[in-house]
């Protein structure tokens, strides 16, 4: 009968981070080989007095840049002398192996090659599919020295365009009330976050841990009404500490810094509209606003004059214009609505329209490169006409 090799990671840190399965594994088992002696978990071994054999001294990683491969370690295993056999029970041998290898990945891949005429071997405790520990280990593997050449090739600055696609393909598919989709892009969303962690730990700057420790942290540091003993009566009272607590949290890390550099800590890459509104609302929080929507109205029918004296001013023109969409944006606050997802709205509605439009063109064999204007908005009419009645067909 052959014996059991249980294949499983050490992970990166101590025995108590395995998972529970692994440990009782790793307690239960007739044997334990590991693969780097000098892994933070083989000292807890020690201390814990789980008996175990070095196959690799010397080895704190496996099959990355050039240190033992897979093939080593089960020809190691293979010529190992493997403990005697018990009575009425089968041999569970347990190899561990540093990090968290993949099922699919090719130190595993390998080692289940080279051993399975040996061992009934298991790989089931290693990462479950689901799992963010296997979402991280594939893209370590991505862009390891026998990753994907594209995966190698990208940099922090490389990856900004992807970030930013991802971010608003998750937007649409949160405005379609897609939810397969949505699901779908938030795991690319979250691929780009691991991705940019990977990056980060190659470079020793950051890990993927210190990013979920680090906003685990701060979630409980500026939930205190929670988490701990503070009270609040409302939402506004909720952003008010956020806000507080935010500050503080800046004086710690750098000192006093003078308020009117820190005053409109907003993120220059947002969207224009977002960028207005934020920049609005910092302003409204020390009373520089306007009493209700009257005034921001009135100033969006002065901004509009303007813009009409300068119309021909091509110096002025952007200006008066960028002057109109601010006044715009300040309307849109006192009336509860969000700029941004309004023009969006806006901006579907209208392929929407156009869409409908061209297939009546279309259905009535004409081309809408040979219409006039004129001829284009009578067709135009006719399937605001049909939206307004509930007749026109989705696109």
């Amino acid at each position: 009968m052959k014996s059991v090799l249980h294949i499983v990671g050490l992970g990166s840190g101590s025995l108590d981070k395995l998972p529970l399965k692994v440990y009782r594994v790793l307690t239960g088992a007739d044997a334990v080989y590991v693969c780097s002696p000098k892994h933070p978990a083989v000292a807890d071994l020690e201390r814990e007095k789980i008996p175990y054999f070095g196959l690799c001294p010397e080895v704190e990683t496996v099959g990355e840049g050039g240190e033992i491969g897979p093939e080593e370690i089960a020809q190691s295993l293979l010529c190992a002398e493997l403990p005697g056999k018990t009575q009425n029970k089968q041999r569970e041998i347990v190899l561990a192996l540093p990090g968290n290898p993949l099922k699919e990945g090719r130190v595993v891949t390998c080692l289940q090659s080279a051993l399975d005429s040996s061992f009934t071997v298991r790989t089931d405790l290693l990462a479950d599919d689901s799992s963010l520990v296997r979402l991280v280990e594939i893209m370590r593997e991505l862009r390891s020295s026998n990753g994907c050449p594209w995966d190698k090739e990208q940099t922090h600055d490389s990856l900004k365009k992807y970030l930013l696609e991802e971010t608003y393909e998750v937007l649409e598919a949160l405005d379609t009330k897609n939810m397969n989709n949505l699901c779908e892009e938030l795991g690319d969303l979250l691929l780009q976050v691991v991705f940019h962690c990977q990056l980060a730990e190659e470079a020793n700057i950051f890990g993927i841990e210190d990013v979920l420790k680090g906003i685990g942290d701060k979630l409980i540091r500026r939930h205190p009404h929670v988490f701990g003993s503070v009270v609040v009566e409302s939402s506004t009272e909720v952003l008010r500490n956020w806000e507080a607590i935010k500050k503080n949290e800046r004086k710690a890390q750098s000192g006093p810094v003078p308020a009117a550099r820190e005053f409109f800590k907003i993120p220059k890459g947002l969207p224009a509209l977002m960028l207005a509104e934020d920049t609005q609302r910092k302003a409204a929080k020390v009373g520089f606003d306007w009493e209700d929507y009257q005034g921001p109205l009135a100033k969006v029918y002065e901004e509009i004059a303007e813009l009409k004296q300068e119309i021909n001013n091509k110096q002025k023109i952007a200006n008066e214009f960028g002057d109109l969409l601010f006044s715009i944006v300040n309307l849109s606050r006192f009336l509860g609505v969000n700029a941004e997802e309004a023009l969006r709205q806006a901006t579907r509605k209208f392929q929407e329209r156009f869409l409908a439009m061209l297939s009546v063109i279309e259905s009535q064999g004409l081309r809408i490169e040979d219409l006039s204007l004129e001829e284009m908005d009578l067709y135009w009419d006719e399937v605001k006409k049909k939206e307004k009645y509930g007749t026109l067909d989705s696109f």
